[in-house]
């Protein structure tokens, strides 16, 4: 278990995907739609930037859920049945002990959830009492810092608890819970790197954890990266089961995907009007690859040069099985997949830049964090 280290070397902020994305299509010249108010410049030099929205959620029981913001802030809210005045109420506030953006949050226990912390170390929160107003830091547990900073995860259940992050050197690290102590025990890194990234920038960042069901009595993840590439591991073994590039044309990573069952969504940003930002494949689990079902383009503003894919996740409603995504135009999509995607529709909801979803099965609960937190009974 490690403290901050103090005196470490400044290092520059990362910046959201979709604000990075923006600046590269302006620096070739790609126009964006054009707004209401023309652009100026002030006698000012641009200083720094802190983006608040949120970067990650994950349900903790069937009532309350944590929200990771670029900022480093943390909390946990109580969601209440949603009323067109009163949403979610703030059970617990915290920050990351690196004071860093908190880019991931994965539940580990009934009791306990870890996030990303500094480039070498998560941290582990835990709740004595169970009721996550005693929120409080149980540790940091470290990693080789060439595995850089977690962002994304998952906790593997059926066999041992397995706890497997993904990273922004394009690695998985694959760790071991130990109840008693209640501590992260580091067991190995997995090598997931693409070769020829599909983004301009060589960047490996491993978004997405999904677990996949372990109906034969073996572990399995699935993962999707910056890179392009959807991997197939077993854990903890970390061996490498499948590599596929989810689009082979693609211009920008994997921003997120969900797994149920068989089927797989992967969210992405779609770049120019030809291009898809929600791609549906299916799991062969003969050769452990992915198999494309269909894929669509979420977009409302035809003319948007790129429409950022940020979450999207398997749900329910009364017609039976669906799926969200939330896109880039501050909207909520909803649609279902059988022997395709059918987009049943979108609803403008927040601000523009992406909004992280988490879905709860029990008893059918939406929740959809910006910078403001939206209630959707299913």
């Amino acid at each position: 278990m490690t403290g901050r280290s103090e005196g470490r070397a400044e290092r520059a902020l990362p910046v959201p995907p979709v604000i990075r994305s923006r600046r590269e299509l302006a620096e070739r010249g790609v126009a964006f739609p054009a707004v209401d108010v023309a652009p100026t410049r002030l006698p000012i030099t641009p200083g720094g930037a802190t983006y608040q929205m949120a970067q990650s959620l994950a349900w903790l029981d069937d009532r309350h859920f944590a929200v990771g913001r670029w900022d480093g802030s943390l909390s946990v809210f109580a969601y209440t049945s949603s009323q067109p005045y009163a949403g979610s109420l703030i059970t617990k506030a915290a920050n990351s002990p690196a004071f860093q953006g908190v880019r991931t949050v994965v539940p580990v226990s009934d009791r306990s959830f870890a996030t990303s912390n500094d480039d070498r170390s998560l941290a582990l929160w835990s709740s004595p009492g169970g009721t996550w107003s005693d929120l409080r830091l149980t540790g940091t547990f470290a990693y080789p810092p060439s595995l850089g900073a977690a962002t994304g995860g998952r906790t593997v259940t059926t066999g041992n608890r397995t706890v497997v992050i993904g990273h922004t050197s394009g690695h998985l690290s694959v760790w071991r819970h130990l109840a008693g102590p209640n501590r992260l025990e580091f067991v190995r890194s997995v090598d997931l790197r693409n070769p020829e990234p599909v983004n301009p920038w060589g960047l490996h960042d491993i978004h997405a954890v999904e677990v996949l069901d372990g109906r034969d009595g073996t572990d399995r993840v699935i993962t999707g990266s910056e890179d392009g590439y959807v991997c197939v591991v077993e854990v903890p073994s970390g061996e490498v089961l499948s590599r596929t590039v989810y689009n082979p044309d693609a211009q920008r990573g994997i921003n997120d995907l969900d797994v149920r069952g068989d089927s797989l969504l992967v969210a992405n940003c779609s770049v120019g009007a030809d291009d898809h930002n929600l791609w549906y494949y299916t799991v062969d689990r003969g050769t452990w690859g992915i198999v494309l079902r269909d894929r669509a383009r979420l977009v409302a503003d035809a003319d948007r040069p790129q429409v950022f894919n940020f979450n999207t996740v398997w749900g329910a409603y009364s017609g039976g099985p669906c799926w969200f995504a939330s896109t880039e135009e501050g909207a909520l999509w909803m649609g279902t997949a059988d022997t395709g995607i059918d987009v049943l529709g979108y609803q403008e909801v927040t601000s523009p830049l992406g909004s992280a979803l988490g879905w709860n099965d029990a008893p059918g609960r939406l929740v959809m964090v910006a910078h403001d937190l939206y209630e959707f009974d299913t």
